[in-house]
């Protein structure tokens, strides 16, 4: 699609500002930042926006009315770019502040420059061979690192630049010898970038990377990728509330895959299992499927065909201790605390919740000076991290933490 500066709407700065546009930038809503942006920019319509962003009015229609979901970055900057987003609209949306000058209008290229393109791009897709996908693996390896420690703050652009890299060495793939081991590494990456949306509120975001995730897994024929993000996809239906549904979705998961998964991903199903009911006061059933979990656990110590699940007896105390920890069991403050001793010090977002989890347990034990220490705590650490998740937690504690409402609780 061509686009054209000629009669460029622009929008009021109070857009920018409203509380709906800011939840549907940082849900990275396109479909409702679209439909905000016509509505109320002067002279704003399908047809002078579309010419804008790159796209027909009729894919305009489509977007808005909820038939056509945007998710790809390349076409986000587009968007961004087309509606000149002031800085801070970018960074909500999790883009660079400074727009992206050398996105120039194009007119349409020629057929033969389309082809040439095609061509260099089936040319770069043929050129994967097993060396450049095992530092393709590397490089997402490098990034859940770095976020695991760092957070959203440090690794947002990297990451969904290797993801805009890997779909397109996957779209342009021809042969299935070299889309396979394309296809493995974009579902871990995708469901990494899925997680990595959850944490920072982003749970549309989060759901479609999640599908995309699950979609590169079933090509991959990776059954313990598809389990691992089909598993993955219920946090965000937890987080919307719907605890019953995302346990049934983690419990249907298991049941689908488990005779082909290794022992510690069966676990880790288990684990996430006991942590829906826990959401959803289940008491019997959450700790019913923990001590599954602690069956299932292998004796060794990783498995490295499992890049993308961090799980050995320390996280599974630490989910122990959240679970129970919900159902406003104190017993939690054993396993949170032998966790705490015991954690990497390279999960700084784990800390977080470990430190969230821990000034719960001790609030109901009624210590509430220790608890605010650890709330204050984990609040620092999800702060570094970007964690909205986290912080919403912490703000749903405070109450809790108050003297006299422990009192009331009490009396």
């Amino acid at each position: 699609m061509n686009r054209t500066n000629s009669a460029r709407p622009v929008a009021p700065s109070s857009l920018w500002q409203r509380p709906d546009m800011q939840h549907a930038l940082v849900e990275r809503d396109c479909a409702t930042i679209l439909r905000l942006f016509i509505r109320w920019t002067p002279g704003a319509s399908q047809t002078t926006v579309g010419q804008a962003v790159g796209y027909s009015q009729g894919r305009m229609s489509e977007i808005i009315n909820g038939k056509r979901h945007v998710t790809a970055h390349r076409k986000i900057l587009d968007i961004a770019d087309g509606l000149e987003m002031p800085p801070a609209a970018r960074r909500l949306l999790g883009l660079d502040p400074r727009p992206s000058h050398d996105r120039q209008p194009r007119h349409p290229q020629p057929i033969d420059d389309q082809e040439e393109e095609l061509r260099e791009r089936l040319t770069a897709a043929r050129a994967v061979d097993p060396t450049t996908a095992a530092l393709l693996q590397e490089q997402t390896d490098a990034i859940r690192m770095l976020d695991r420690k760092l957070g959203a703050p440090a690794v947002a652009d990297h990451l969904h630049g290797h993801l805009r890299s890997l779909d397109a060495l996957l779209t342009y793939g021809p042969l299935p010898s070299a889309r396979t081991p394309l296809a493995r590494i974009l579902g871990d990456a995708a469901a990494l970038a899925g997680w990595h949306a959850l944490d920072t509120g982003a749970t549309n975001q989060a759901w479609h990377l999640f599908e995309r995730a699950t979609t590169a897994a079933r090509e991959s024929g990776d059954t313990a990728m598809l389990a691992f993000a089909n598993a993955e996809q219920a946090y965000v239906l937890a987080d919307l509330g719907e605890a019953a549904q995302a346990r049934a979705r983690v419990i249907e998961t298991y049941a689908a895959h488990h005779r082909r998964i290794p022992a510690r991903l069966q676990a880790w199903l288990h684990a996430a299992e006991a942590e829906m009911s826990a959401a959803m006061g289940d008491g019997a059933e959450c700790r019913r499927a923990l001590d599954q979990a602690h069956r299932a656990m292998p004796d060794h110590d990783h498995d490295l065909d499992l890049p993308f699940l961090a799980l050995d007896a320390v996280h599974l105390d630490r989910w122990r201790g959240h679970c129970l920890a919900r159902l406003g069991d104190t017993g939690a403050i054993d396993d949170l605390t032998r966790a705490l001793t015991a954690m990497d010090t390279a999960f700084t977002r784990a800390k977080a919740g470990l430190h969230c989890d821990l000034a719960l347990a001790l609030s109901l034990r009624g210590e509430l000076d220790e608890a605010r220490t650890h709330a204050a705590r984990a609040h620092e650490l999800a702060t570094r991290t970007g964690s909205t998740r986290q912080r919403r937690r912490l703000d749903n504690l405070r109450q809790a933490l108050n003297p006299a409402h422990y009192r009331n609780r009490q009396s």
